[in-house]
């Protein structure tokens, strides 16, 4: 996962970006793909329109300005989850006509039953998609040419974000498991973490999460298991730029098992796989780490104290004031309360 705690290659670029002038541009022509037709019944296709005689600018840089990105796998413009990457909407266009210089239409397909899961794709692609239409001199239609109002498209995005929060509803029910004892639990990626939603013979609501929830094993098959383990931790970062772990918990959850022992089974065992694996992933990240982030986190810290300081000081001034102004009051009442 890359962000900017992390160093990029000398002489390394982005995707679509020159070296020289970092601007975006077209992207280096992958191995295409067949773009196969969509013939969902959910399908939504949108459609831009020329207001003039053409588009203003190149659509592709002028899609980028407005938050589009080119697709991964695909060799399409489009909109992405931030979190997986994956396909929320595409730019279809008609190949011929953009050759010649003739586009007229710029079609938008989102199919919100099947495309990449994101909370409130709808109002982003509306908003992405009207800052488009501004930048290209065109307007925003449905996918016969008629003109979208702005209540239209608020609709149109209302439904993809109906859709998806069904299919967030959908997706916790289907990791939702109820055990013979009672207890109800609700799954994640990892699978030794887990949330208790309902705790054995109660019928009570609860929520208590488990980060390391592991067997006692002998030594050796301990530590295998951890490591595995370990292994689902780095195939969550390598799929997720956004989603949150908490790693923090999941380590101190391993950390507090005690009982490493060669000659019986424990969980230490377990653990001691897990932590080893972990540990050298943080060598590994600190050989790429960007000692610029890291010195701009600890001058930050340094800051927040700062202003800690001058807040405590604030409430206690006030909270002085306060029980000043209460004493008197109390006084020119006679003492009364």
């Amino acid at each position: 996962m890359t962000n900017d705690a992390t160093q990029t290659a000398a002489g390394t670029t982005l995707a679509g970006t020159s070296p020289n002038k970092g601007t975006p541009n077209r992207r280096p022509t992958p191995q295409m793909r067949r773009v196969e037709p969509d013939f969902s019944p959910s399908l939504i296709v949108l459609s831009l329109r020329p207001e003039g005689s053409k588009f203003n600018g190149d659509r592709i840089e002028r899609a980028q300005e407005s938050g589009f990105d080119w697709l991964k796998k695909i060799h399409l413009i489009g909109m992405s989850d931030p979190d997986t990457g994956g396909e929320i909407a595409r730019h279809v266009v008609h190949g011929g006509h953009e050759a010649f210089g003739a586009l007229k239409e710029i079609q938008i397909h989102i199919n919100p039953e099947t495309c990449a899961w994101a909370w409130g794709a709808g109002d982003l692609l509306m908003d992405r998609l009207k800052r488009y239409a501004v930048l290209i001199g065109a307007q925003v239609c449905d996918g016969l040419g008629q003109p979208l109002s702005m209540e239209d498209m608020t609709a149109i995005g209302d439904h993809i974000n109906a859709v998806m929060a069904r299919r967030q509803d959908e997706e916790r029910m289907a990791r939702t498991v109820t055990l013979p004892n009672g207890e109800k639990r609700e799954l994640s990626e990892l699978s030794f973490a887990y949330v208790v939603t309902r705790e054995a013979g109660s019928k009570k609501r609860t929520y208590r999460t488990v980060q390391f929830d592991v067997p006692s094993l002998p030594y050796y098959q301990g530590r295998e298991l951890g490591m595995r383990m370990a292994g689902e931790v780095v195939k969550f970062y390598v799929k997720h730029q956004t989603a949150p772990l908490d790693i923090l918990g999941i380590m101190r959850e391993a950390m507090s098992l005690d009982g490493l022992d060669y000659d019986k089974a424990t969980k230490a065992n377990v653990a001691s796989g897990f932590l080893e694996v972990l540990s050298t992933l943080i060598r590994v990240g600190a050989t790429n780490l960007n000692p610029n982030w890291l010195d701009q986190k600890i001058k930050r810290q340094g800051v927040l104290h700062e202003e800690w300081l001058i807040d405590n000081e604030e409430r206690k001034t006030e909270f002085v004031a306060r029980m000043k102004a209460a004493r008197e009051a109390k006084q020119m009442n006679g003492g009364k309360a």
